[in-house]
This record gives structure tokens, sequence and C-alpha cells, in this order.
């Protein structure tokens, strides 16, 4: 019995924690998902490159930036991390003939912007200053 209760643990515990995978920045961080499957690490790298030119600004704006594959992820910013495994293709809804995607997520975690190609940086921040959160934000710090 008691290692039945001890796998239910377990089992809670794996599922909570993939499930929380985007969750735990909602309301503190907008998110930027780079999703690739193996063969499209090219377009990965090129898109990392472009939103890394513009560090500071993705931190003004709060962003965290996130690669991601079929069944792991890692923060790219504002700090790496090791991959860790992940149901995030299944909580961004990722069909499986998908072989690049670029995902932003708002605080309140919803998707802003879904787009199968490079997103260039002006696209993105412009997007992002156009939201009211955002707004209020700039309004506050200009205060």
């Amino acid at each position: 019995m008691r290692n039945l209760t001890l796998l239910i643990i377990l089992i809670f515990y794996g599922m909570t924690s993939k499930a929380q995978d985007l969750q735990q920045y909602q309301w503190e961080n907008r998110i930027i998902v780079v999703y690739s499957n193996e063969t499209e690490l090219d377009l990965v790298s090129k898109q990392l490159d472009l939103l890394m030119e513009e560090s500071n600004k993705l931190s003004e704006r709060k962003l965290v930036v996130i690669q991601a594959q079929k069944d792991r992820y890692r923060t790219i910013f504002p700090e790496n991390s090791e991959w860790v495994s992940s149901s995030l293709k299944d909580e961004l809804k990722i069909s499986r003939k998908t072989e690049f995607e670029v995902f932003l997520l708002g605080l309140d975690g919803g998707i802003k912007l879904r787009q199968q190609e490079i997103v260039q940086t002006e696209k993105l921040f412009s997007l992002i200053d156009g939201m009211p959160m955002r707004k209020a934000e700039i309004k506050r710090k200009d205060q």
C-alpha cells in the first residue's frame, strides 16, 4: 500500500510540474517560445540570434525566451538553463507536422502571436508595446 501511495504522489507531482511549464511565468513575464523539430535548427538559431541582439529590449519588456522541441524545453533568456522534459508541445497545441513555430504569450498567458516563420524583433516589440498592460508599464515608468 505504501508503494502505491508513493507511486501516486510521484505521478501527480510529475503531471503537475509539466502542466506548470508556462504557468510559472504568468503575470510576471511575457514569453517567446521558439519551437522546432530537430530538422529546423537553422531557423531556431537565426530566430534566437535576432532576439539576443536585442537583450536590453527583451529585459525592458519582461520577456523570457524559451527554446522548445518535441518533449523538452530550455530557457535561453534571461539565463540559459538545462533541457527539461516537458509537455509544452501539447500545452501550445503544436501539430505533429509543425517544423518551426514562434509564439508570443502575454502576461495573462494567452497566445498573442503564433507564426511559422522567423519573427522580426520590430514586429514583436511593436505588438507588445501596443498591449494595454505594456502601455501601463510605460506610463508608470515615465512618471
